[in-house]
């Protein structure tokens, strides 16, 4: 039942009106019958002369009838169900004041507000501030109180006449008992008076001696005064002893507060150590009058004061011990003849005080058990001393007189403990205290170290028969039996029984008997039994007449076993490695108890005991630990290394165990056994098998394995076996990298005929069954595999089998419930569909068949929504050809695969679930191999309406495209513009229709936006590494975007600073630039050419300016060259504000990119058209500032370092001064560029001599121009356009390669350029002049 305390708000009236709830309300009939009974009375007393209300009877209807009750008081708990306090808040009815309120907790008395009722009372919730480190603000936070009132205290009182003619017709005054403003008085009875008077009395006299100034009187009284007075008194010292030592046991000990503790105990030492008299007092007082030893020793509660009283009293025996001792066993002569105990150790203050404190524990001290620590230790301490001390505990019968304090007199409990030659049964007396706290150890210590020590020079034992009796009377031993099993200091116990038996092997063979006929009558607390059996079977030093302990446990071990087997198992695995006869005889006797204890056994855990006592036998420890770590039989243990010695052992074991494959079939049956009886037997069996030697060893029982699961474990429809789970993974293990176990099955018609039966159930939803099958599937499939893997044949065979198509259909769509059995069941299909060199045509009709079968199962049970990645899995190990994939587009795969992509495609921008990039990449994979293939098929089939029949392409072109960003792989982006590439080809206008508004309005966004959006971790950035290719990158967009466009402000170094930066720029955004190439060639032959589309060219042409690309001006280059193209396509361009951008940003930023050819014909071409827009005032200025900057460096100018640069800018002039527009050329050009053609001609014939002279390269410097025209070259060779404009160039290669050869020639090359270039612009400016 579960207890609760309700915490909820709960209010009550300080005020209650009980009127609506009385008799006279709820029922008035019967009111008026008690009414008039009561005047009836009245009148009878009247007449006899009685006071009313004498009787108490007269104010029985009217204390109610016009009453009204209030609140004088409320308990109220605090805690919860389990614990808690109570306390109480109470009204002062001594005063006039109503609202005088005092809370009442324990000793703690306070005024009480009373309007604090209903927040101290009422429960419910309450608020506090509380701070949040995340907001970084103080924030409410309510929670439930534990407070709330338990019981109220209401009393009557009158309404003082109060009328209410509404309710009753007459009001009666009644008499006033609790009226505002009445005082009551009390008496006390004498007794609780003179108690009260007696305990303030005690307060006070307590508060005074328990001060810290009367401490320091005492201490100067006790420590200061004695040493004056030393001359006049020499027993001055032992007075202030007992002074000291009272003072410091009686008071000073018992208060709250002692700081000076320590000191006072040093001042003691020092006065006992002067005075031999002191100490003689100090123990006959103690000897006497027992109050100082029982408060201190037993009674007192701190451990650290009783400590100290130990040392203490110590310390003064080993004052005394040199004259003392002698008199310790000294008696009167008529007493030796006599032999009485009670008169030895009179004539001594040491023995009297230690008979004193054995008589204590037959005296009070049972009831301070756990105080006792300290009290037996100081026995044990004094028993140490000598051997004077040992005789006399040994004299007065102290062994005795402990074991009868332990085991008690009266007790009311019995255990039974029989001997082995008793017929009748012993009764032996428990304690009543059921808690035997650690106090006692001590005690046993000493009992053990007594009886020892009682040993005489004939090897016996010199013990009395009372102390004889005490530990080894009888036959039932009660004294070893009881603090066995309350399992006090099993050491010292194990020390007694060494004692007791040493010279004695009778005795030890009636204690071991003793301690099993224990185990078996309590097997439930065996385990000190056990522990105690460890301790006397390891070997001892000073084991000189002991008997063989060990040899007498194990001839008994196995009858215990039947009682407590686990136990007794336990304590053999533990005993074996560390004792040869235990390891010898377990060895020597395992045909006798393994299959009883490992097959057998009805309870589990039993049986995981006796497998690892087999464990245990092998003598390695790294095979012992490793079956510790590796019980989980899914995952096997790694092969381990042991000795050859070991080795000989585990292949005995290991002989063992098969040998009872053969007797397991007896242990299958469900009804009787369970399906969980062979579980240990087959995980023990696994783990033996270490190397290849296990797994050969294994070939001679196949067929009892065989003969064990079919049909006895493989077809009970039982979905969860245990047994057959075990025998799989065994077998499974056996096989692996041991192809003649393979061969075993395959050799046999049988096992291959009936080895596939194998009854699973899919229960998909129960957990039991889910797990099961995780753990067995993949060992029943890998074994199949294996078997398919030698046998082309068998493989033939088990391709048609139903279960495995049963296993297709039910457990391969379940990818994250059975990772490992869905991978070996795709390994299974690999192996069904690969075709060999030497393959027959029926061999290939059957895969053909098995493949379109299976094919079209997956196509009809599989949802691509949710099962994407068993769909990926068919996919990638079935098809193979475009014949596999036109059947799988033909049955509806493609739109699986649409649905699969939107499914991965919302996970993958998930924040929770970025693991399914992989997924992703190979999803579009194969989809790109879909629309391939598509493709090349589309002259002969429908693809059109095929793929419009699909109501996905659609959001699967703009959901392609949102994969275009900096947050995505190259691996990603790149497939997915192949794939965009793909469906524009096989959908020109409608993909192009939809593509164009989505790229050209993200386009427009950037070039707009003041904030775009940050790069991502693909974007290239100098001296970073990219991300590991195929993993999603921490980073996210805030949503699914294209983010293609080259942002000129982001960018590091301009073009030609650094080549690897200029190269990953271009490996980024070369791929794209091509596509949006592609699409502007397809829509040109499909006369689908749009403004949009040319806007989006232009966009895309400006954003590539940076980056020196040639898509955009060989593209148009190639439309105007066109003769059957609309010229409407050009007034387009040239009429678009972006292309005009495009201009400017060539001119003014990046002039260097005119020395690629194809940019400078297109300006040279296009640029008329535009130049009246471009060329304004303020481009002009910048004209003019970069003749005026030339001649300013053409004196100091390097031509050979600069030519590149050069040409560009004088390129740049020559487009400008060669159209028509009114731009005057400026007066210092022609000079200036009369002695550029000077200095570069003079630079021309100094490299052609220098050439001449020597065959070194001096070119060097010019590399990284050279570097970016191949660049160049390579970028518009590496992106052919598969559908080339009509009548346009689409040579692969816009410029002829050149061989290496011509890297020497790079430099006199450009200074040709520069030199025809120079040439070239005198004649156009002269022109202009």
């Amino acid at each position: 039942m579960l207890k609760e305390k309700v915490n909820t708000h709960f209010s009550f009236p300080l005020r209650l009106d009980m009127s609506g709830y009385v008799e006279k309300q709820l029922m008035p009939h019967r009111y008026q019958e008690e009414k008039r009974k009561s005047q009836l009375r009245k009148s009878e007393l009247a007449k006899e002369g009685k006071e009313e209300g004498e009787d108490g009877s007269g104010d029985a209807g009217k204390s109610v009838e016009e009453k009204e009750a209030y609140v004088i008081g409320v308990t109220v708990h605090t805690g919860t169900a389990d614990g808690g306090h109570y306390y109480s808040f109470i009204r002062d009815r001594t005063t006039n004041n109503r609202d005088t309120w005092f809370l009442f907790n324990d000793a703690e008395v306070k005024p009480f507000d009373p309007n604090q009722i209903a927040a101290e009372c009422f429960g419910g919730e309450m608020t506090s501030k509380t701070y949040d480190s995340v907001t970084d603000k103080f924030m409410d936070f309510s929670f439930e109180k534990t407070n709330s009132a338990y019981m109220l205290f209401y009393e009557w009182c009158s309404r003082g006449g109060e009328q209410r003619g509404s309710r009753e017709e007459t009001v009666v005054e009644l008499p006033v008992e609790c009226k505002q403003g009445s005082v009551s008085t009390f008496e006390l009875s004498k007794e609780l008076e003179d108690w009260i008077w007696q305990d303030n009395m005690h307060f006070l006299k307590d508060k005074n001696i328990f001060e810290h100034t009367y401490f320091n009187f005492m201490w100067q009284v006790c420590g200061y005064i004695p040493q004056t007075l030393l001359s006049q008194d020499p027993d001055i010292t032992e007075m202030a002893a007992q002074l000291s030592t009272s003072f410091f046991i009686e008071t000073f000990i018992h208060a709250k507060e002692k700081p000076t503790m320590v000191q006072w105990v040093e001042l003691l030492t020092k006065q006992f150590n002067q005075s031999q008299a002191a100490c003689e007092w100090f123990l006959d007082h103690m000897a006497q009058e027992e109050w100082w030893p029982v408060q201190i020793l037993i009674k007192c509660p701190n451990q650290m004061v009783r400590q100290m009283f130990q040392r203490l009293c110590i310390h003064v025996i080993q004052r005394l011990r040199q004259n003392q001792a002698p008199l310790y066993l000294k008696t009167d002569s008529d007493d030796e003849e006599s032999g009485e105990t009670a008169k030895i150790g009179s004539h001594s203050c040491v023995t009297r005080f230690i008979r004193m404190l054995l008589l204590l524990m037959e005296h009070g001290a049972k009831a301070h058990l756990k105080h006792l620590s300290e009290y037996f230790a100081f026995l044990n301490e004094f028993s140490k001393m000598g051997e004077e001390e040992s005789q006399f505990l040994i004299s007065v019968h102290a062994i005795s007189s402990m074991v009868n304090f332990y085991l008690g007199q009266k007790a009311q409990d019995y255990v039974e403990v029989v001997s082995e030659d008793e017929d009748e049964e012993d009764v032996i007396p428990l304690p009543t205290d059921k808690y035997k706290p650690a106090s006692l150890d001590k005690m046993v210590t000493l009992v053990a170290s007594l009886v020892e020590r009682s040993r005489g020079p004939d090897h016996l034992l010199q013990l009395s028969t009372p102390d004889y009796n005490a530990v080894a009377g009888g036959k039932a031993f009660p004294f070893l039996y009881q603090q066995i099993k309350d399992c006090i200091n099993l050491h010292q116990t194990r020390n007694l029984i060494y004692a007791l038996c040493r010279w004695n092997e009778r005795l030890a063979v009636h204690i071991v008997g003793m301690i099993f006929q224990a185990i078996t009558k309590h097997t439930e607390v065996c385990q000190p039994f056990f522990k105690l059996l460890t301790l006397l079977t390891e070997p001892t030093p000073g084991s000189t007449g002991l008997p063989c302990f060990t040899q007498l446990v194990l001839t008994r071990v196995w009858e215990v076993a039947e009682f407590c087997p686990q136990s007794a198992l336990d304590w053999l695995a533990v005993q074996v490695p560390r004792n040869k006869l235990a390891h010898s005889w377990v060895l020597q006797s395992m045909e006798t108890w393994v299959e009883h204890f490992l097959l057998g056994h009805n309870n589990q855990r039993v049986r995981s005991a006796a497998a690892y006592l087999l464990v245990s036998l092998i003598p390695s420890p790294h095979f012992r630990q490793g079956y510790r770590s590796a019980r989980n039989l899914i995952s096997p243990h790694k092969e381990l290394l042991v000795p050859s010695e070991a080795q000989l052992i585990l292949h005995q074991v290991y002989t063992l165990l098969l040998h009872l494959l053969k007797p397991a079939k007896h242990y299958t049956d469900i009804q009787t056994h369970g399906t969980m009886k062979l579980t240990a037997y087959f995980a023990l069996l696994m783990y033996c098998v270490i190397s290849r030697t296990e797994k050969l060893m294994f070939g001679q029982y196949f067929l009892d394995l065989w003969q064990l699961f079919h049909p006895k474990l493989s077809e009970p429809s039982i979905p969860v076996h245990h047994n057959k789970q075990a025998l799989l993974l065994f077998w499974h293990h056996v096989c692996c990298d041991c192809p003649e176990n393979v061969q075993l099955i395959l050799q046999n018609a049988h096992v291959t005929k009936n080895i596939a039966f194998n009854y699973i159930l899919a229960d998909h939803e129960d957990q039991d069954v889910v797990l099961f099958n995780r753990s067995m599937l993949p060992a029943y499939y890998g074994l199949l595999r294996l078997c398919c893997q030698q046998s082309r044949t068998f493989t033939r065979q088990l391709a048609g089998h139903q279960n495995l198509h049963w296993a297709f259909k039910n457990i391969t769509p379940h990818p994250t419930q059975y990772n490992s059995a869905v991978d070996e069941l795709f390994k299974l299909i690999q192996l069904f569909v690969v075709k060999y060199p030497d393959i027959s045509e029926q061999e290939s009709h059957d895969i053909n068949t098995f493949k379109k079968q299976t094919l079209q199962l997956y196509l009809q049970v599989l949802d691509g929504r949710t099962c994407w990645a068993t769909l990926m899995l068919v996919f990638r190990t079935i098809l193979d050809n475009d014949d596999d994939r036109l059947f799988v587009i033909y049955n509806g795969g493609l739109q699986m695969t649409f649905e699969a992509f939107h499914t991965l495609h919302a996970m993958y921008h998930d924040a929770t679930t970025c693991h399914v990039s992989g997924d992703l990449l190979e999803l579009l994979s194969i989809l790109l191999d879909f629309v391939k293939c598509l493709r090349l098929f589309k002259e002969a089939k429908d693809v059109r309406g095929l793929l419009m029949s699909s109501k996905e392409w659609v959001e699967i072109l703009r959901k392609l495209a949102t994969l275009l960003n900096t947050y995505n792989s190259p691996d990603m982006r790149m497939l997915c513009i192949d794939l965009l590439k793909e469906m524009v080809m096989l959908l020109p206008m409608d993909a192009i229709q939809l593509l164009v508004p989505l790229l050209s309005h993200c386009h427009a966004a950037f070039q707009e936006s003041h904030n775009p959006l940050p790069m991502g971790p693909y974007f290239p950035r100098r001296g970073h590494k990219l991300p590991p290719l195929g993993l999603k990158a921490g980073a996210r967009p805030v949503r699914p975007m294209v983010q293609m466009a080259v942002p000129h402000g982001q960018l590091e170094a301009a073009k030609g600073q650094d080549s690897e930066y200029d190269q990953a720029l271009l490996d980024f955004y070369t791929p794209y630039h091509d596509f949006i190439d592609v699409v502007c060639r397809l829509a040109i032959n499909n006369d689908c050419m749009s403004e949009a589309l040319v806007n989006l060219s232009a966009m895309v042409g400006f954003e590539g300016v940076p980056l020196h690309l040639t898509f955009f001006p060989k593209l148009w280059l190639d439309i105007y060259h066109a003769q059957h193209v609309d010229r409407k396509y050009v007034s387009m361009l040239t009429n678009s504000n972006y292309f005009v951008d495009y201009v400017e940003a060539v001119l003014l930023d990046e002039r260097t990119s005119l020395n690629v050819p194809i940019v400078f014909n297109f300006l040279s071409v296009f640029f008329p058209k535009v130049a009246s827009h471009v060329l304004n005032d303020q481009t002009c200025n910048l004209i003019e500032n970069l003749v005026t900057s030339l001649s300013g460096i053409v004196n100091l100018v390097n031509i050979r370092t600069t030519a590149n640069k050069l040409n560009g800018d004088l390129r740049a002039l020559a487009l400008v001064y060669s159209t028509e527009v009114a731009l005057s050329p400026s007066a210092e050009l022609l000079p200036t560029l009369n002695q550029l053609l000077i200095k570069t001609t003079t630079a021309r014939k100094q490299m052609k001599e220098s050439a001449n002279t020597t065959s070194v390269d001096t070119s060097a410097e010019e590399a990284p121009s050279k570097k970016r025209k191949i660049t160049m070259d390579k970028e518009e060779g590496e992106n052919p356009k598969p559908e080339p404009v009509a009548g346009c160039s689409k040579d692969p290669e816009v410029l002829p390669s050149r061989d290496p050869g011509e890297n020497k020639q790079i430099s006199t090359n450009w200074l040709e350029v520069l030199e025809k270039t120079i040439t070239d612009l005198k004649e156009s400016v002269e022109k202009k002049d």
